[in-house]
């Protein structure tokens, strides 16, 4: 599992001083990025990667602090052509904001259909799987 740290902004507070709903999707695709890594195994001429769902479930509010969210990220589960990541948000004090898991899937840049996934993409994301 990976932890990567994301800063809340001041522009994602809701006017009830909360984080709002939108924002976690942001952070969430930062996690993403620390997890994936550099943006040629997101996209190349070869394959492409996209979201095909994502769900968040609330715990508790976060609200504004200089200390970032800490997101615990890891892949829960792989198949032929994509993959599960499931995260928790945690917040300043380490309590669970919120958990959510992404499907993402690969496909071919030119066609938009699934591809089987890259041996060079499985060996970026195999040391993330969950044991």
């Amino acid at each position: 599992m990976l932890t990567v740290p994301v800063y809340r902004r001041f522009s994602d507070l809701d006017p009830l001083g909360h984080v709002n709903n939108v924002a976690y999707h942001d952070y969430l695709q930062e996690a993403r990025m620390g997890l994936i890594g550099d943006l040629d195994a997101v996209v190349s001429a070869d394959f492409a990667q996209i979201v095909v769902s994502q769900e968040i479930r609330h715990r508790k509010p976060l609200g504004h602090s200089p200390e970032p969210v800490r997101i615990e990220i890891a892949i829960t589960s792989m198949a032929r052509t994509s993959y599960t990541i499931s995260y928790r948000i945690l917040d300043e004090d380490g309590d669970v904001a919120a958990e959510a898991k992404t499907l993402m899937a690969v496909v071919d840049p030119q066609t938009g259909r699934p591809i089987r996934i890259p041996d060079a993409l499985m060996a970026r994301l195999e040391p993330h799987v969950a044991a």
